[in-house]
């Protein structure tokens, strides 16, 4: 049986997770297909529900409630998520390309990068207040952004709105655009749907299409037949008979496009620009690469391009991508004859038709939002069931604890002849003081570039602290056992994301080692020159200075919480960034100011790596918790339970201060005890240069400047929490 860690010698990847390729996702945390890898491609860490976007306007639902966290629901199902832009396709090679990261392999690829609202022949001016119903994932977003423009505008008259098409997205917004204008203190505004059709919802009955415009007039929304828009300028629209609309807002909800990507794909198209495939939903010309949803059209067919479609096509899909890893027959997909209609009012009421049949009522409401719960339920996941096993952590987390750390070394460090053991240590050579350090971590995430972007910034983190500038690196990479190809790909793209940060520091990777063994791990040796004559030390503090803090509390909790599929995904953004965000240029500011005392934050935590200092200098400090920077989402998840598994360890030194229960309770507490994962800088200066490194250290683009305690004389006590 293959080891979770062995790597697969089969690539499946989805590329876009709408409907059709979510169900995919679904199966696979259900039946994994053995010996394949499970890839997801998304612009976006949430993936949203278009049929619930009403209901959320309307103020019936919230915005998550129409949200499929991909982050979570790819950590449920072992899958790799990258979230960076796809810019073409190699069908021969099978190789996907992107814009800043080395490319990768598949065997079966499954496209379903949905549609666009079509803006043909319209010219739009640049600075008209146009708002695109997709990319529905920020729709809301850009909403807001153009709300807190129109607010102003409703003080002194009426906001004017067009709705530009007449098909189910654009009359479910003329109903329930109302609630989310009035809820955001908008009362007065003019709705007008503006159609180049000679009606209203083209394709469905007379008896349908008659209650939707009877509602859509108790409603006092306009509706302007056969005006084709053609120019979209700053305060109105123009249709192609010259008539002229003034608009505040344009939303824009017309039919459907193809996005710009499946131009760059190299695969068959219909006459419109979308994939073009078989009845089984593959390529007419590529096999193992299967078009679905709005993205692709089967040959010979003229469906409209509807998610009712794309959700059926799932279980077809499945099948299909089983078969051609299988190298079996594939299945055709048949399409059902017909569908229920659903439209949300905006009120307590909805219309529907189903085989012919229209009908309304709340009633109606609540079997919509029934099914739409229920479809949701499938995707929005509440994590892993919990065992008595806990899993290891990794990045900084599977760091050895602190206490044996110290055993092991102490017979070592005890004699005489042996200098001082740190984590950077100054060496001296013929040309010169130079500074090294080492460190390497299990790769903590599944996208194996962004971990090795992580493990070059962690890595040289000790080099930064110390006042030094980067200049190379050699690499340590352990390989699980597996496919051949796979282990190529991963040291490759390790190596890559590593050099690009490296680069930035003005370093470069000059060598390395590479083994196999139980599952993927990077690190560097890394070599340095200090910026200025005083090297940063932790030994250096003084009575009198404040200590910063240069990064927010919490990776560890958070990674903790992505193995158990329980980050959610725009906490794990912020954590990422956090991660991410260079601090080289602290080195330069340290020597320019003459700050000499700071130590880098990581697996021992924030109490860990400070009463290393306090040590050092022989000095006191007092922590104020307010002030402690926790990132988005680690409170919450300290309160839930869930902690890294070096945290325990690192409790050993709560005995240095006197607290309460009530204050042990507290996340910034818990947080002190974090293992940071490329964990920001702690500094200690005078109080006399404050405002002039505050100054200096922000233009050097810190990501915050945390003033979390002050040294004091040492004292009984080594370490005060004020809360």
């Amino acid at each position: 049986m293959q080891s979770a860690d062995q790597l697969a010698s089969k690539q499946l990847v989805l590329l876009g997770i709408g409907h059709t390729n979510a169900h995919i996702v679904r199966q696979w945390r259900m039946n994994p297909i053995s010996d394949v890898q499970l890839t997801c491609l998304s612009d976006h860490t949430v993936a949203t529900y278009s049929g619930m976007l009403p209901a959320v306007l309307a103020g019936q639902l919230s915005e998550q409630d129409m949200q499929i966290d991909l982050v979570r629901l790819c950590a449920s199902a072992g899958a790799r998520l990258i979230t960076e832009q796809v810019t073409g396709i190699d069908p021969e090679a099978k190789r996907i390309e992107f814009a800043t990261r080395p490319p990768i392999s598949f065997d079966v690829l499954s496209v379903g990068v949905g549609s666009v609202p079509s803006v043909q022949g319209v010219e739009i001016d640049s600075t008209a207040p146009l708002l695109k119903i997709k990319p529905m994932q920020s729709f809301l977003q850009r909403l807001n952004e153009h709300v807190s423009r129109l607010q102003q505008i409703a003080t002194d008259s009426t906001v004017r709105i067009v709705i530009a098409g007449s098909g189910v997205a654009g009359t479910e917004v003329a109903f329930c655009l109302p609630g989310w204008l009035k809820r955001n203190s908008i009362e007065q505004f003019d709705i007008r749907i503006v159609t180049g059709s000679q009606r209203v919802l083209n394709g469905v009955t007379s008896s349908l299409r008659r209650r939707v415009e009877r509602a859509l007039t108790d409603r006092a929304v306009t509706i302007s037949l056969n005006e084709r828009i053609t120019h979209v300028e700053p305060e109105h629209v123009q249709s192609l008979s010259g008539a002229v609309y003034e608009a505040d807002l344009v939303i824009w909800a017309t039919g459907a496009s193809p996005p710009p990507l499946l131009s760059q794909l190299g695969l068959p198209t219909d006459d419109r620009g979308f994939l073009l495939t078989d009845e089984t939903l593959q390529s007419t010309a590529a096999g193992g690469v299967f078009a679905v949803g709005d993205s692709g059209t089967v040959n010979g067919t003229c469906l409209p391009k509807a998610g009712v479609y794309a959700v059926r096509q799932g279980p077809a899909l499945w099948e299909n991508i089983q078969r051609s890893i299988d190298c079996r027959a594939l299945k055709p997909w048949v399409p059902q004859s017909s569908f229920m209609k659903l439209l949300n009012t905006g009120a307590d009421s909805a219309i529907g038709e189903w085989k012919g049949l229209s009908f309304e009522g709340s009633w109606v409401l609540r079997l919509k939002d029934h099914i739409d719960r229920r479809f949701m339920r499938m995707y929005q996941t509440e994590g892993m069931a919990q065992s008595g096993h806990v899993m290891q952590c990794r990045g900084c987390g599977c760091k050895i604890a602190g206490d044996i750390l110290d055993d092991a070394l102490s017979e070592l460090t005890s004699k005489p002849e042996t200098p001082p053991l740190d984590d950077a240590a100054l060496i001296e050579t013929g040309a010169g003081t130079v500074v090294a350090s080492t460190d390497f971590f299990s790769a903590p995430l599944n996208d194996l570039y962004l971990t090795g972007r992580i493990a070059a910034l962690h890595s040289a983190s000790d080099i930064v602290a110390s006042g030094a500038n980067v200049s190379a690196a050699l690499a340590n990479v352990v390989a699980p056992e597996g496919d051949p190809r796979a282990q190529g790909e991963g040291i490759r793209d390790l190596l890559a994301g590593a050099q690009l940060e490296f680069e930035a520091m003005g370093g470069r990777i000059a060598g390395g080692h590479t083994i196999v063994g139980a599952r993927w791990e990077i690190g560097f040796a890394v070599i340095g020159t200090p910026v200025g004559r005083a090297v940063v030390e932790k030994g250096n503090l003084k009575p009198g200075d404040h200590l910063v803090l240069t990064k927010p509390l919490g990776v560890g909790v958070l990674l903790a919480a992505h193995m158990r599929s329980q980050c959610a995904a725009g906490h794990f953004e912020t954590m990422i960034e956090s991660m991410l965000h260079r601090q080289h240029r602290c080195a330069g500011v340290a020597a320019e100011l003459g700050i000499t005392a700071g130590t880098d934050v990581t697996g021992f935590g924030l109490i860990g790596h400070l009463n290393e200092m306090l040590e050092a200098s022989g000095v006191s400090a007092a922590l104020n918790l307010s002030q402690i920077p926790l990132l988005p989402g680690a409170a919450e998840t300290f309160q839930a339970g869930i902690e890294s598994t070096l945290a325990p360890a690192n409790r050993r030194l709560e005995s240095l201060a006197d607290v309460g229960e009530g204050i042990r309770r507290q996340p910034a507490w818990q947080a002190l005890f974090d293992p940071q994962t490329c964990g920001g800088l702690l500094l200690g200066i005078a109080d006399d240069r404050l405002e002039e490194a505050r100054a200096a250290l922000e233009t050097a683009d810190i990501y915050c400047f945390a003033q979390v305690g002050r040294v004091h004389e040492q004292g009984e006590q080594r370490l005060i929490i004020e809360s």
